[in-house]
């Protein structure tokens, strides 16, 4: 018995843990420069009670058997679709987009939490397929509705990086499962075709504006390209070692907006320079390399695809957040994972690798 127990502590990623851990406690000291003194709210401490809540939530998921899940994920899954639905009708409306739901203690974000539950759908819907075979149209069907459904419902709040990339870790689930050739080709000349009428009728006039002043922040500087160029300034200013704790002038003055949620890596760049985002760096590279690493030993397909789908999931999200605060990319709504505040972002995160740790710590010891 004390053997059996030997091998799960030495199956348990402590070193997983541990990068989380840093990564959230750099999270909470920047938040705390970008909001201290400023506003009413008190950012800090909510931030601290949903990492709580995240933390025991966490626990909770690496103590259950990570296949409980394979049992319940069409119903969470339809649980969160009916949520998103309904936030239309009684969601909260923050900067001219309805998102949330109010349940009194915290805002719920259903489309947040409807990207990991996409991924225990998809995983549930894969893990007895046939993995020789690769997919054609007809195969597609299903797991298209169910990454495409809750994804344009997102987009519709509006909600363009969400639902996006809801679609981006439904793709890359489909690209390990196996797609034939042919249709990615078929689905890339699509796109290249379709994209003039996409511009014309599936973009509102703001999400054009955004993409005009990517490639153009100065057409219009005080006003579409404000955040781009502010963005730019705070992070080209902080230089090799920063400005200093709390002495960032774009962050103090608030030049830069939003820089406790999806601008966090203006803060730490403009504060802490080119090191501080060194070991920001670092640290998620070891994080995906230890994601990786027990994605690639799970016991079953359905832990498998649920590593694929949590690691795609954060490394594009990481992606996409630094490289539209350095204007490579154009600005859209997408947190910066374990850093940026936000209760149910923090709660989506942690649970994700909540669940990767679990699959790596049932793992067969052979």
């Amino acid at each position: 018995m004390e053997d059996i127990e030997e091998g799960q502590r030495s199956r348990f990623d402590w070193p997983l843990l541990l990068v989380i851990l840093l990564l959230v406690g750099m999270g909470l000291v920047n938040i705390y420069s970008a909001t201290h003194g400023h506003g009413d709210g008190d950012f800090l401490t909510k931030q601290l009670i949903a990492l709580t809540v995240a933390l025991v939530a966490s626990l909770g998921v690496i103590l259950l058997d990570y296949r409980i899940f394979d049992r319940v994920a069409y119903v969470l899954y339809g649980v969160n679709l009916f949520a998103l639905a309904l936030v239309p009708f009684l969601g909260v409306t923050r900067n001219g987009a309805r998102r949330w739901i109010d349940l009194g203690a915290f805002n719920w974000q259903p489309s947040e939490t409807m990207k990991i539950i996409t991924i225990l759908a998809l995983a549930k819907f894969f893990q007895k397929r046939n993995q020789v075979k690769k997919m054609g149209l007809k195969d597609l069907v299903i797991p298209g509705l169910i990454a495409g459904v809750p994804a344009l419902m997102t987009i519709s709040q509006p909600d363009l990086g969400t639902g996006g990339h809801i679609l981006i870790v439904g793709v890359a689930i489909l690209l390990f499962v196996g797609i034939r050739p042919k249709i990615l080709i078929g689905a890339c000349i699509l796109g290249i075709v379709s994209f003039p009428i996409f511009w014309q009728y599936g973009l509102k006039a703001y999400q054009k504006d955004r993409i005009v002043t990517f490639i153009n922040p100065m057409r219009d500087p005080r006003g579409e390209g404000y955040n781009a160029i502010q963005s730019l300034i705070a992070v080209g200013s902080g230089e090799l070692t920063g400005k200093g704790y709390q002495k960032g002038t774009q962050t103090q003055l608030e030049f830069t907006p939003e820089g406790h949620t999806d601008f966090i890596f203006t803060v730490l760049a403009e504060e802490w320079g080119l090191i501080g985002a060194i070991v920001l760096f670092l640290l998620y590279v070891l994080m995906f390399y230890r994601m990786v690493g027990i994605s690639s030993m799970a016991s079953d397909t359905f832990g498998a695809l649920l590593g694929v789908g949590i690691t795609a999931l954060l490394a594009s999200q990481i992606f996409i957040n630094i490289a539209m605060v350095c204007g490579m990319f154009p600005i859209v709504g997408i947190p910066l994972p374990l850093l940026s505040y936000g209760g149910t972002s923090l709660l989506t995160s942690m649970l994700g690798l909540a669940l990767l740790m679990n699959v790596g710590f049932r793992r067969s010891i052979f």
